[in-house]
């Protein structure tokens, strides 16, 4: 093999390990940000469920706007409201 042949070989090498370390990186990015979601949504849960307790106008509400979200069976069944016809 010649020089540059070489030369290629080991900056095609350099290339595909750099690759691949943005592609973790960018994957351990998307995984924060989905984990970030989630912590949100739990939390905001964990107020809502809190302050329904206490005030029966917004536990209403909650359940009338759960009535008109979820679809799925096991879903509505969580919740208490009846299945979808």
């Amino acid at each position: 093999m010649s020089k540059t042949n070489e030369k290629l070989a080991k900056l095609e090498e350099q290339r595909a390990r750099i690759n691949a370390e943005i592609q973790r990186v960018r994957a351990r990015e998307q995984q924060q940000i989905r984990k970030d979601e989630t912590r949100r949504k739990v939390l905001i849960g964990a107020m809502l469920i809190g302050k329904a307790h206490t005030d029966s106008d917004l536990k209403a509400r909650l359940v009338q706007e759960l009535d008109e979200y979820l679809e799925r069976p096991h879903d509505r069944a969580l919740f208490g409201l009846p299945a979808l016809r």
